[in-house]
């Protein structure tokens, strides 16, 4: 049921901001999406672009969805934390 609440909503569990609720992969893609953010902010808009594209194509096991729709839901708490730190 969570999976599902998590997809349908494109959220996650996961806190980009304090790490709490995220796995090892997940805290690994945060990292680095925040070191990246910080030497190039418009960096995280084109990965989520990148990522749409993906994810309406449609072709991949179940286990990519998910990690696809974690991806997107923690590159959004970023590029939402980066917009709040430049106002």
């Amino acid at each position: 049921m969570v999976e599902y609440v998590c997809e349908a909503g494109s959220t996650a569990l996961c806190s980009a901001a304090t790490g709490e609720g995220c796995s090892e992969k997940e805290t690994a893609f945060t990292n680095t999406w925040r070191e990246k953010a910080a030497a190039e902010p418009a960096a995280i808009g084109a990965e989520l672009e990148r990522l749409a594209k993906i994810k309406s194509s449609g072709k991949m096991k179940p286990e990519l969805k998910e990690w696809l729709s974690q991806r997107i839901a923690i590159l959004r708490q970023l590029a939402t934390g980066v917009a709040k730190d430049e106002l």
